[in-house]
């Protein structure tokens, strides 16, 4: 765990710079002037769904990954995020700039979200059940601080000095590939034994990944259901960063400094303090059971935000950030590793797989289209795109409950197995 932890706090550094609010920001206000808005708002689309639509390269890193030193991968995948960040500090201001920051940015992720699958399987490894949640969230809580305040500190210079991010990018890159370096020296327990159990797993089944992932949704009943309810309620979830940075520049005029500490740091700072709460509950109970309680936190949130911009209620804009950040502390330890609770300790990694890769569908799909919305809304009538948060606001509500329907059928299954 000390070797997890540092590492991470390492890797923090990177991933400051590459977080899709700070990036959306960096985008908007710097590339704005340069191409049609409707182009730079889709870029902002782009760069705040990577996070999650990179994940569709889960499934091709698991199976590549198979049977081999995850370790080694993680430390690989790492240095190569760090590389990224080091090539966005240098793309000229221009149409030509604007995709290929984006083309970076979307990169970058794809890197880490390898990272992230395989970083799954190790801790499933090196982490009992019973206590798992509680040192994810310690690990989480590290990270989240070190973004908060390294995003934060960015958009502060950034109102003072617009390029400050051709600086902290580099800084950024230079600190990733220290963390690559650090991370060699995780170990996972009885790792030799994990990886034979992949091998012989590989060695039986017929298909690559994919197919088995498609026959797991046709098997497992509940991870199918599971995995539906997460796409809807995630696909609101995920378009709202690009909304927030779309609307508080175009229909609110919020600076810089206050759109990275809306859409990045107060939700990470919030993030950090809810964690160790969330966590204690996740190591407690089922995820269906979890999900039904930690879903109505993103509700409140992207109400908050909803009704803050049909009112034009800046302070609301803050308060929802808040609200945010403890609807995330619960949503990463969800998504991390909720699959254990379905999953054999030979498929976790499979499983983890399907999950991102449903995850990177959505992050690809559902950010463009509230961008499409809110510009269909502006084509309209000028300054009806504020009521565009109503549209996430409807498939998040949905999505929670839909989670307390099946946390009750399954414990009502359950009573009468």
């Amino acid at each position: 765990m000390p070797r997890e932890i540092a590492a991470n706090a390492t890797m923090a550094m990177a991933l400051g710079s590459i977080e899709g609010g700070l990036v959306g920001v960096v985008v908007k206000t710097q590339f704005g002037a340069v191409a049609d808005p409707v182009w730079v708002n889709l870029a902002v689309a782009t760069v705040a769904g990577a996070p999650a639509f990179a994940n569709l390269a889960s499934l091709t890193i698991s199976e590549m990954a198979e049977g081999k030193d995850k370790t080694a991968w993680v430390s690989t995948l790492q240095a190569l995020t760090a590389l990224f960040c080091l090539a966005m500090a240098v793309v000229p201001e221009t149409v030509w700039g604007l995709w290929l920051i984006t083309g970076l940015m979307v990169g970058a992720r794809l890197a880490w979200a390898g990272v992230i699958t395989l970083r799954s399987a190790i801790w499933r490894a090196n982490f009992p059940r019973h206590v798992r949640g509680q040192i994810t969230g310690r690990i989480t809580v590290i990270y989240s601080l070190v973004i908060a305040v390294s995003a934060g500190v960015t958009g502060f210079l950034m109102n003072h000095w617009p390029e400050v991010w051709r600086l902290t990018f580099p800084v950024a890159g230079v600190m990733g590939l220290i963390a690559a370096w650090r991370y060699q020296r995780v170990r996972i327990r009885m790792g030799a034994r994990l990886r034979k159990q992949e091998l012989d797993q590989a060695a039986t089944r017929t298909g690559g990944q994919l197919r088995q992932s498609v026959a797991i949704l046709k098997n497992d009943h509940w991870y199918r259901r599971y995995m539906m309810t997460m796409f809807a309620f995630g696909s609101g979830n995920l378009m709202v960063i690009a909304l927030l940075v779309v609307l508080l520049t175009e229909q609110f005029g919020v600076s810089r400094f206050s759109q990275v500490m809306i859409t990045t740091t107060l939700p990470l700072l919030c993030l950090s303090i809810f964690t160790p709460i969330w966590a204690k509950r996740l190591d407690a109970v089922h995820i269906l059971d979890y999900r039904a309680r930690q879903a109505w936190t993103f509700v409140l949130a992207v109400g908050l935000f909803a009704f803050s911009a049909v009112f034009d209620w800046i302070f609301g804009f803050w308060l929802g950030a808040l609200a945010l950040g403890a609807a995330f502390a619960g949503g990463k330890l969800g998504w991390n590793l909720g699959h254990n609770d379905f999953a054999s300790d030979e498929q976790s990694t499979l499983y983890m797989g399907i999950h991102v890769t449903l995850t990177g569908l959505r992050g690809l799909f559902a950010p463009l289209i509230g961008v499409l919305v809110y510009q269909q809304l502006e084509f309209i009538g000028e300054g009806l795109g504020r009521f565009v948060l109503l549209f996430p606001l409807t498939l998040t509500l949905g999505g929670a409950t839909t989670f307390v329907i099946l946390a009750r059928w399954r414990r009502r299954s359950l009573q009468a197995a």
